[in-house]
């Protein structure tokens, strides 16, 4: 299991990030201290590093040195979670992640430099009732994944590689509905090792900008919905912080950028 450490001074945005990966299958170990990041990047063998700009401009030059030096040697690809105003360690990353991190933005740099076929597009494990047509009547199915560019749709037609049809779909909890139009790219016959399912993969064709952006609002909010009881609450001290103090950075943002 490839091991992921995180630094950054903020424990709130180091309890969602931990959450996150680990419910992405990786390992995962998190500090708000420079001098445990660098012990961490020393002794075990570090597949990714992410850290915050701030915790790197505050602290002693040892932890510079020896990221400088794993960089140049090519021994881990570093993320770098940047404030706005932070921009001095933007050369030494592979990547450049602005805080509040979006999470899509996350899954594709993580799949990139993590996994020998990355995906292109986080993926939500759903289960919503469906309905699909190849150009006649709709019949009824099952959606069980879904993502901005496409779906796995449980259903017992013979719908075949190639195939273009029309999906409609609810987005509950968001009181809207879907019908967006697409093409099978494969098809899984039943058997007992993927006990006995039987669906297609639906690759989505001409989303509109606001089908883009209706799918991408329910994927994040139904994702952050499955972490809400793994994810710790904001310290309340820090809603009310005191005159002077700086306010607190939130963890994530719900809508991507460009």
């Amino acid at each position: 299991m490839k091991l992921i450490v995180i630094g950054d001074h903020r424990e709130q945005l180091l309890d969602t990030l931990e959450v996150i990966l680990k419910h992405w299958g990786y390992r995962v170990m998190v500090s708000s201290s420079a001098a445990r990041v660098e012990t961490l990047l020393c002794e075990m063998p570090v597949d990714l590093l992410i850290m915050g700009s701030r915790l790197l401009k505050e602290e002693t030059s040892a932890l510079k040195n020896a990221l400088r030096k794993a960089v140049s040697r090519g021994t881990f690809p570093f993320i770098l979670l940047r404030d706005e105003d932070a921009t001095e360690f933007d050369n030494l990353a592979a990547a450049v992640l602005p805080v509040p991190v979006d999470v899509f933005s996350l899954f594709q740099l993580i799949q990139k430099y993590l996994e020998k076929i990355p995906r292109r597009n986080m993926r939500l494990t759903v289960q919503l009732p469906g309905m699909v047509s190849t150009g006649g009547e709709f019949r009824f199915a099952e959606v069980l994944s879904l993502s901005v560019q496409g779906m796995f749709l449980k259903n017992s037609s013979r719908l075949q590689k190639g195939d273009r049809v029309r999906v409609l779909f609810p987005l509950l909890g968001m009181k809207k509905e879907m019908e967006l139009e697409g093409k099978v790219l494969y098809h899984i016959l039943p058997g007992v090792e993927n006990n006995y399912l039987e669906g297609v993969g639906i690759e989505f064709s001409d989303l509109s900008a606001e089908d883009d952006r209706l799918l991408e609002t329910f994927i994040e909010k139904s994702f952050l919905g499955e972490l809400e009881g793994a994810i710790p609450p904001p310290d309340p001290a820090l809603e009310n912080p005191p005159a002077g103090s700086e306010p607190p950075s939130l963890a994530l943002k719900m809508k991507k950028t460009a």
